[in-house]
């Protein structure tokens, strides 16, 4: 038995106009699609965020929506920096709560994102809900705050980027994040935390180390989560390297797996965790993205995107998934993408998202694609996912 993805459709959710962005940006990038499941006659309702560069400051997180299925796209609404006033720049992320968490009930949205002053002075992970299925927000709380968005920048403090949310085994709000504050002591370069809310995102329990790598040079990130059907959770990340690796240094730039039984506790953080491979050998590169869906045999498949293969650089039309048909363990497999992009161009393809759309039956993909060698656009590609 084995995933059977069949692409039914294409398009774009928002091409930006070459006059309203930076000229030496895409102008978007980092998409994160979800559907409404507890949102009663609005059930279906696909929604959409991704970072959105604008000449207009300060920036917001644009909110597209989808009526018929994700085949067309509107605006809906936007989430506004009103804590700091710095503008929403870098790094949403959807989340619709299956069931009450405090004070907030089923159905309630949360946002996550960047909030970066122009000057890039700082970064902190801020946390917005909406009680009416995302037409207006409100900030809730602050995740955690860092020093400027530079990479490896030792001699001031290290930033915080790329939060993800989920609810762990308890049913806690729950946050993997990548965090450079570490990097003080200079074993750590880059790490992978997670946090905890008990009380739905109104406050934050002291993070924990998911991986961080004492070696000066490893910069694990861009952590995704999701919940497997025996109860484990599976994250998948990059593991990013800074020097140049001879011959039996481990890979670099590459996608990793971990597990953990509560969704909290991933285990040894110095361990690398496994690389996503298949039995030939071909992996994965840059910025994943996972997903368990029912389909594929007895215990589903896991998928996993990636912006690159270990193949060269190239127009990847559809390029592929890697898909595991054992929770996550053992060799992966290819089924082709759903999207088209050429990885050549540096940001395109860069932190696909996607979700499952109509109860399940299809595969949502979002991914910055090209409109030439700088400006990108936000397309999808739709698939009925079967088992063949």
């Amino acid at each position: 038995m084995a995933l059977k993805l069949q692409k039914e459709y294409a398009g774009v959710v928002y091409s930006p106009r070459r006059e309203e962005i930076y000229s030496n940006g895409g102008g978007v990038l980092y998409p994160r699609p979800v559907e409404l499941h507890h949102a009663g006659e609005l059930n279906g309702l696909i929604l959409a965020t991704f970072d959105h560069y604008t000449l207009k400051e300060p920036p917001v997180f644009p909110i597209f929506a989808s009526r018929d299925h994700g085949i067309t796209w509107e605006k809906y609404s936007q989430v506004e920096d009103t804590k700091n006033g710095f503008g929403m720049r870098f790094q949403p992320m959807l989340l619709e709560l299956p069931h009450p968490i405090g004070d907030l009930p089923e159905g309630a949205l949360l946002l996550t994102g960047n909030s970066i002053p122009l000057s890039f002075e700082s970064t902190e992970l801020l946390l917005f809900v909406s009680l009416d299925q995302g037409k207006t927000w409100k900030y809730r709380s602050s995740i955690c705050a860092g020093g400027p968005p530079i990479e490896q920048n030792f001699d001031a403090l290290g930033p915080v980027w790329e939060p993800f949310l989920y609810l762990n085994a308890a049913g806690d709000l729950t946050v993997v994040y990548t965090d450079e504050r570490p990097h003080a002591d200079r074993r750590y370069n880059q790490t992978l935390a997670a946090a905890v809310s008990k009380d739905g995102g109104l406050t934050w329990e002291e993070p924990r180390m998911v991986c961080a790598i004492p070696d000066g040079f490893q910069r694990p990130g861009m952590a995704i989560v999701t919940r497997l059907p025996n109860g484990r959770y599976f994250m998948c990340y990059e593991i990013v390297c800074f020097r140049d690796c001879g011959p039996g240094d481990p890979p670099t730039c590459d996608v990793y797996c971990r597990f953990s039984g509560d969704g909290v506790d991933w285990g040894d953080p110095e361990d690398w965790g496994k690389r996503i491979e298949t039995a030939d050998g071909m992996y994965l590169g840059n910025m994943p993205y996972c997903l368990w869906v029912p389909q594929g045999g007895p215990d589903g498949t896991v998928i996993v995107s990636g912006k690159r293969d270990s193949g060269e650089l190239k127009l990847r039309d559809p390029g592929d998934f890697l898909v595991n048909y054992h929770l996550g363990e053992g060799p992966w497999e290819r089924v082709p993408m759903l999207v088209s992009y050429d990885a050549r161009i540096h940001q395109a393809g860069w932190s696909m998202g996607m979700c499952t759309i109509e109860d399940g039956a299809r595969l949502l993909q979002l991914a910055p694609t090209q409109c030439d060698r700088v400006l990108l656009q936000i397309s999808y590609g739709i698939g009925n996912l079967g088992t063949v």
